[in-house]
C-alpha cells in the first residue's frame, strides 16, 4: 500500500483540484493523475468526478473518504512516534477553533510550541460551532478550541469559563448602568450572530419570556460590534473578544451573570498523535498563565 496516493487523493479533495493538490505536493500534474488511476486501478473502483467546480468524490469516494482520513492520522502518528524515538519531532496539527480564540488564545500558543517544535506544521480551520463540530466529525481536526462540546462524540476537557457581556451604543441609556438586566433586551432591536455562531447567545436568549426582537443578524463578530457602535442595536458578545478588541460600543456584564465554557476537544486522547498531546499541553498551560495574570 502507498500512502502518498491515499494523501493526493484526500489533498486533491480538499483543494478540489489535481494540479493544485500536485503543486503543494510537489508532484507533477501527470504524476498525481498517475497516482490517481494507480489508487483507483487498487481499489477496483473510480473515486473522483469532475464537475465544474472541481474535483469531487463520487458516493464510493465519499464512503471512503473518512477510513482514508484516519489512515492518515494513523500514519502520521506512527511517523511522529518514529521521530521521537529518533530524537525530531515533525507533523502537522489541524485545529478547529472559534475565530476568538485563533485570534486571541492560538498566536500566544503556537509561538511556544514553535520554539520547542519548529518541524511541525500548525493548521487552523476558523469558523462556528457547526464548522468546528462537522470538521471534528470528518476528522479534518486533530483538536478543536470552542464552547459547547459537552455530549458530542470527542473527548471533551473544559479549560475556563468566558463571560458573556452586553454590548450597547455610546449615549445609550443602558451604557449608564453597571450592567445591563437580562430582561433589557425584550426592549432593544437585537443584533444576532447567525445560526452557527449563536449557541451561547441563543441559550441565554431562551431564558426570556419571549424572543427579542431580531432586527439583524451577522456572522461576523466584528460586523456585530461595528452595528451596536452605530446605533443599530444591542448584542451579546464574548469577554475574551470585546477585552481585546478596540471598539467604541460598551460592553456591560449581564444580570443574572452569563458565561460560557470554553474547552478543548479531541476525538481520543489516548490515539491522539504525540504532537496533539504535546500541543495539548502547551493550550492548558497558556490558559493557566492567562488567569494568574
Amino acid at each position: 500500500m502507498n500512502i502518498r496516493k491515499y494523501e493526493a487523493f484526500v489533498r486533491a479533495i480538499e483543494l478540489g483540484s489535481l494540479s493544485k493538490a500536485a503543486e503543494q505536493l510537489g508532484y507533477t500534474q501527470s504524476g498525481i493523475s498517475h497516482m490517481m488511476q494507480s489508487l483507483e486501478d487498487e481499489v477496483g473502483f473510480p473515486l473522483l468526478v469532475r464537475s465544474s467546480s472541481g474535483i469531487l468524490p463520487n458516493t464510493e469516494g465519499e464512503l471512503l473518504l473518512p477510513i482514508i482520513r484516519q489512515l492518515l492520522r494513523t500514519n502520521e502518528s506512527l511517523e511522529q512516534s518514529i521521530a521521537k524515538i529518533k530524537g525530531a519531532d515533525i507533523g502537522c496539527i489541524r485545529i478547529a477553533a472559534y475565530p476568538s480564540v485563533a485570534t486571541y488564545w492560538l498566536p500566544g500558543i503556537i509561538a511556544g510550541f514553535q520554539k520547542d517544535y519548529p518541524n511541525v506544521e500548525i493548521q487552523i480551520i476558523e469558523g462556528g460551532a457547526d464548522i468546528i463540530e462537522g470538521a471534528m466529525d470528518r476528522r479534518e481536526a486533530d483538536l478543536c478550541l470552542y464552547a459547547g462540546g459537552e455530549g458530542r462524540d470527542f473527548e471533551w476537557l473544559p479549560l475556563c469559563q468566558d463571560q458573556m457581556l452586553a454590548l450597547v451604543p455610546p449615549g445609550h441609556p443602558l451604557a449608564a448602568g453597571e450592567f445591563v438586566p437580562l430582561e433589557s433586551f425584550l426592549q432593544e432591536p437585537f443584533i444576532m450572530p447567525m445560526p452557527g455562531y449563536d449557541g451561547e447567545v441563543h441559550d441565554i436568549l431562551e431564558q426570556l419570556p419571549q424572543p427579542p426582537h431580531i432586527r439583524f443578524s451577522a456572522c461576523s463578530d466584528y460586523a456585530i460590534i461595528s452595528m451596536v457602535a452605530q446605533g443599530l442595536g444591542v448584542s451579546i458578545l464574548a469577554e475574551l473578544l470585546l477585552r481585546n478588541y478596540p471598539n467604541d460600543a460598551v460592553a456591560l456584564p449581564i444580570r443574572p451573570a452569563q458565561h460560557r465554557m470554553l474547552g478543548m476537544g479531541v476525538p481520543q486522547v489516548r490515539a491522539a498523535s504525540p504532537m496533539t498531546r504535546n500541543f495539548m499541553r502547551y493550550v492548558q498551560e497558556h490558559v493557566k498563565q492567562l488567569h494568574q495574570m
